[in-house]
């Protein structure tokens, strides 16, 4: 089981048919699974070929064809990745570097990972990133470079000091202001060498294969990690007029143009590996299998957390399941007072609307919960229903309270609802379930 409070959680029948439909999700996106599950080398005709399967199609890379392969990690879950691959590329594989936000014990020497720090970037990721250049910059025209590309490597990239020091306040501003996570990391793209297709430029004239775990709605992978390794649309301009929507001064930044020279990318390949599709596919066919209609009401959920969930609750019918995935935003009056993630305030906020309204949920069960296991806390989200509400009761605690002061992670600590998952899948946002019983 990859939730690791399960048994815990599964306080009725209901209960644990929406935790198996969750664990099935979490199963789909796991690293380890799905990496040697999808990448195969193979022997044909006497030559080498890394064989990736991708949704009905294949690509096959010859391996023959290059002198030296290298491999490249960039964001959360991808030294798990690369040390997958690492070890299915065997031989054939010259050296790798693999920059995440946990530490991973390997004894593959051909593979160094490194960790530095997120959301907020720190001097360590500085020493990483300037690693992961200098590894680039050796590449020569018949080289390949392998890229896993993963959420988090917005914040993991960082190259310089004074990148290190905009990013930070870039953060912390646009985030508290409500910006979209499109809008952060197109002025992030503008603050870096290595973003926003950079990494392509210093990489250049060697082949790369770049493997995107998408956590971004709509799957544009320019948006992953702010695009490394893609061709970047975006300007200096447009990053300015981000900052002065949201009352920013430009003159405070030094931007960075991204490469526009199209030879940059003529021999780059951008591959969409792994998304929320999957999750949400395999969250599909788990509640098929226990006897429930399925509706999927979107793939790319955005707007504001408390609120997520309420248009999903009104049309859930019985015996039904909805499922959705995306990201939302918490926007705070102030600074925010308590602790809490996007998920847990997303299934919070449903609970306040439920009570102000008194809604029946008897037969229904509510869940928000990160990809990656982490919901801006050690909990990836919570689980909610009548139960939770008679919980609170009993404790004396106002769910309208803990919503405003922000303390959803307090709330569903105390009624023991937090979801806890192991730490070891991909990180394509966040997945949703509203469930109701016949």
């Amino acid at each position: 089981m990859i939730i690791s409070n399960f048994k815990n959680l599964a306080k009725n029948s209901l209960r644990k048919k929406a935790l198996l439909i969750a664990e099935a999700g979490y199963g789909a996106i796991d690293i380890k699974q799905v990496v040697s599950s999808k990448c195969k080398v193979l022997s044909i005709n006497n030559k080498d070929f890394l064989i990736i399967k991708l949704r009905g199609k294949k690509e096959k890379i010859n391996l023959d064809n290059f002198k030296r392969i290298f491999l490249v990690g960039i964001g959360k879950g991808s030294a798990l990745a690369s040390l997958t691959l690492a070890k299915i590329l065997g031989k054939k594989l010259t050296n790798g570097i693999a920059l995440d936000v946990n530490k991973l014990q390997t004894t593959n020497y051909k593979l160094q990972t490194l960790v530095g720090t997120h959301p907020l970037p720190s001097e360590q990721n500085i020493i990483a990133t300037q690693k992961i250049i200098k590894l680039t910059k050796s590449l020569k025209k018949d080289d390949l470079l392998i890229t896993f590309i993963c959420g988090g490597g917005s914040s993991l990239l960082c190259g310089l000091k004074r990148e290190l020091k905009m990013s930070r306040k870039i953060f912390k501003e646009l985030t508290r202001a409500g910006a979209n996570i499109d809008e952060l990391n197109t002025v992030r793209k503008h603050l870096s060498e290595i973003k926003g297709g950079g990494l392509a430029k210093i990489a250049y004239p060697a082949t790369i294969k770049s493997l995107i775990i998408s956590d971004v709605c709509g799957n544009n992978l320019s948006d992953v990690a702010s695009g490394p390794t893609v061709y970047d649309k975006t300007t200096n301009e447009d990053a300015k007029n981000i900052l002065k929507k949201y009352s920013l001064k430009s003159k405070d930044f030094h931007f960075h143009e991204n490469p526009k020279e199209k030879k940059y990318f003529k021999k780059v390949k951008n591959i969409l590996f792994v998304c929320n599709q999957d999750a949400v596919t395999a969250m599909m066919e788990k509640s098929k299998e226990l006897g429930f209609e399925v509706k999927i009401y979107s793939l790319a959920l955005q707007g504001e957390a408390m609120n997520a969930l309420w248009p999903m609750i009104q049309k859930n019918e019985k015996g039904q399941v909805i499922l959705a995935a995306g990201e939302t935003t918490v926007n705070f009056e102030n600074l925010p007072k308590g602790k809490g993630g996007r998920n847990t305030e997303t299934v919070l906020g449903a609970l306040v609307k439920i009570k102000n309204l008194k809604f029946k949920i008897e037969n229904s069960i509510i869940m928000s919960f990160t990809s990656d296991g982490r919901d801006n806390s050690e909990a990836a989200g919570a689980i909610g229903d009548f139960l939770t509400l008679k919980t609170a009761e009993k404790l004396g605690m106002d769910p309208r309270y803990f919503l405003k002061q922000n303390k959803s992670f307090d709330f569903f600590d105390k009624t023991d609802d937090l979801i806890y998952a192991e730490k070891k899948c991909f990180n394509v946002a966040d997945l949703m379930i509203v469930l109701k019983n016949e």
